[in-house]
């Protein structure tokens, strides 16, 4: 069997001409064979030289950036220990105010793990990092985090604090502390005495200022008038009085009126007129008789005489 071949036709490039050769199958297919093989190991090798190169830039490329990150952590970790501080001088003038304001302390262990936040968990994102990159990350957000909740109880405290003053402010307001009379002098204390009138010793349960009459009388604190009496019997009670309720199971009567300024129901506050000195009733001469009442029981009123 004859062996075809295939005839190639090339221009000379020293003639004019046009030359031929003739190349069998088995030649022809093993030539191209070999160059499609040099072409391949020609595309692998810029393949890989340019795998090589671009996996050595990622590489540096995160080299850089993990530096950078832990610099950024480092800084971090600096600011967070100077919050820390500043947290902790805070928390010891909210111990202070805390005893101002008559309220316990918060135990150490307390304000060490706070109130309140979401509990941080580790993430698998921290995976993806260098192993200490990861735990100081890990660290620092578990800083921040107690951080976070040591803030809201600080908060919560503050709050406290507040409602506590708030508290006593209105309490102070509606509490007995000053003379309600101007002036003038006890002549009869509180405790038993000789009563004058039947000369016989008896409990008397409030003190008597004697004043002019006509000398005003003021509210001893803030409340609510509960009782206003303008009729009397001559030599007989306390005459002409007023009664404040000053809430808490607190009460101050002033007795023996010659006029009375408030009504029923009608809100005072410490200072307000309320009405004068008289001799009304059952008194020997122009005073205020003034009692203090807690709960159902009179008190020296003395006791609740700051001035």
């Amino acid at each position: 069997m004859r062996d075809k071949r295939i005839k190639l036709i090339y221009f000379s490039l020293r003639g004019s001409g046009i030359r031929y050769f003739e190349l069998s199958w088995k030649k022809l297919f093993l030539i191209l064979s070999v160059l499609m093989l040099f072409i391949f190991v020609i595309v692998g090798s810029v393949i890989g030289l340019f795998t090589n190169y671009y996996h050595d830039f990622r590489i540096s490329t995160l080299n850089n950036l993990n530096d950078d990150l832990m610099n950024q952590l480092g800084e971090m970790r600096a600011q967070v220990a100077t919050v820390q501080t500043k947290m902790e001088s805070l928390e010891e003038n909210d111990d202070q105010e805390r005893m101002i304001a008559g309220l316990d302390k918060i135990d150490k262990d307390m304000r060490g793990v706070g109130v309140g936040g979401t509990a941080f968990s580790y993430s698998d994102e921290l995976a993806a990092f260098p192993k200490e990159t990861s735990e100081d990350i890990s660290s620092t957000r578990a800083i921040i985090d107690q951080l976070e909740r040591r803030i809201s109880l600080l908060l919560e405290s503050k709050d406290e604090i507040e409602k506590k003053i708030q508290k006593d402010k209105q309490k102070l307001r509606h509490t007995p502390s000053i003379r309600p009379v101007r002036g003038g002098r006890i002549t009869d204390p509180f405790g038993m005495r000789l009563d004058p009138f039947i000369e016989r010793i008896k409990m008397h349960k409030g003190i008597d200022i004697a004043a002019q009459v006509g000398t005003p009388v003021y509210a001893s604190a803030a409340g609510v008038i509960s009782l206003v009496r303008n009729r009397y019997t001559p030599n007989r009670g306390y005459g002409r009085e007023v009664v404040v309720d000053h809430g808490n199971g607190l009460k101050t009567r002033y007795a023996h009126l010659s006029k009375i300024f408030v009504r029923v129901g009608q809100k005072v506050n410490r200072w307000d007129k309320i009405g004068t000195v008289g001799q009304t009733g059952r008194a020997t001469g122009p005073h205020l008789h003034y009692e203090v009442i807690v709960s159902t029981a009179q008190v020296d009123p003395v006791k609740y005489i700051l001035e």
